[in-house]
């Protein structure tokens, strides 16, 4: 995933958090505004995991999306606010929850 399609600063999740369009499961929460191109945020909160967890899961989540979802087709701003269940799934059911919720952005 390039580095331009990523979201850092707060006030941008914060901008996006606000409009209160979301779409949400047992495992994942993504809040999502209408835009030009497809950038995404990911936010793992810290009482859940230690940074090092938190990093790698992240990771995880940008490699399934480069591998398995076609997001250049996706022309919304996202923010992925992940739960603390999907913090025990295996690999195989992170990458069907995620594709799951992506595919309702076709």
């Amino acid at each position: 995933m390039k580095k331009e399609n990523i979201l850092k600063k707060n006030l941008e999740f914060q901008k996006i958090i606000n409009k209160k369009k979301q779409i949400i499961n047992k495992y994942l929460i993504i809040y999502y505004v209408k835009s030009d191109h497809f950038e995404i945020g990911i936010s793992i909160p810290k009482k859940f995991i230690n940074a090092v967890k938190r990093n790698f899961i992240k990771r995880q989540i940008k490699w399934i999306l480069d591998s398995y979802v076609e997001y250049k087709n996706i022309k919304y701003k996202l923010v992925l606010i992940v739960r603390k269940e999907y913090l025990s799934l295996t690999i195989d059911e992170k990458k069907e929850q995620i594709i799951k919720m992506f595919q309702k952005f076709k």
